[in-house]
């Protein structure tokens, strides 16, 4: 039976949605930044809090898309056995979180030339 990995598939692709809407249009004004994507890199000031939430918005719409929307779903079609998507519908979460970090960490350092001191 399938139906709770469709179940948490769908739940997840809505979570990275939802996260990646709720980034791009509700984080907090700089210097609050209560509320938003904080890393080191994104908290550095003004230009880099407001292009990074927005950007991390994205960034886990698109990873939504296509660990949710895509590769999972495409292996639940390919009848992949159940405890193996058990397995993998765990680590594409934890995939996501870290692809999340490291994209958006990564692009604002390329775009701002940050660099630790």
């Amino acid at each position: 039976n399938m139906g709770p990995l469709i179940v948490s598939d769908i739940i997840l692709l809505v979570f990275t949605i939802y996260i990646g809407i709720f980034l791009r249009n509700f984080y907090s004004p700089y210097p609050e930044m209560k509320v938003g994507f904080h890393i080191w890199e994104v908290c550095y000031d003004k230009n880099t809090w407001e292009y990074g939430n927005k950007f991390a918005g994205l960034t886990s719409i698109v990873l939504g898309l296509i660990l949710f929307a895509i590769i999972f779903p495409l292996l639940i079609y390919l009848e992949l056995k159940r405890s193996y998507l058990v397995g993998i519908i765990t680590l594409f979460a934890i995939i996501y979180f870290i692809l999340l970090y490291f994209i958006v960490k990564i692009r604002l350092r390329k775009k701002f030339n940050l660099k630790d001191d």
